[in-house]
C-alpha cells in the first residue's frame, strides 16, 4: 500500500520544483536518529489510528489465524492422498513391465 501511494504521488506532485530534494530532506528526518523523526510521526499519526482501530485489528488477527488453520489441514489432507497415489502408482516393474502383485 504505501508504494501505490508512493508512485501515485510522484506521478501528481512530481513536476513540482524542487520535489525530489523535499522527498529527500523527508527521508532523512524520518531516519536520522538526532531527529527522531520516525518517533514523532508515529506518536503522533500511527498509535492513535492503531489504537483507535485495536479491536478490528486483533479480529481480523484471529480471523485469519483460523483461516490459516483450516487451509493448513486441506493441504495436508491433499498431500496424503498424493502421497498414496504416488505411493501405489510407482512400484517396481519386472521385465515384461508389469508391477507385481501386492496384496494389502
Amino acid at each position: 500500500m504505501p508504494t501505490v501511494v508512493e508512485r501515485f504521488m510522484d506521478w501528481t506532485v512530481s513536476c513540482l520544483p524542487m520535489y525530489g530534494e523535499v522527498k529527500l530532506l523527508l527521508v532523512i528526518y524520518l531516519w536520522h536518529r538526532n531527529t527522531r523523526g520516525a518517533g514523532h510521526m508515529y506518536d503522533c499519526f500511527l498509535h492513535p489510528l492503531v489504537a483507535w482501530h485495536e479491536a478490528d485489528i486483533d479480529r481480523g488477527l484471529l480471523d485469519l489465524r483460523a483461516r490459516e488453520r483450516d487451509v493448513t489441514a486441506s493441504q495436508l489432507k491433499a498431500a496424503t492422498a498424493i502421497g498414496q497415489v504416488f505411493r501405489h502408482s510407482y512400484r517396481p516393474r519386472d521385465q515384461a513391465g508389469k508391477a507385481p502383485r501386492i496384496d494389502e
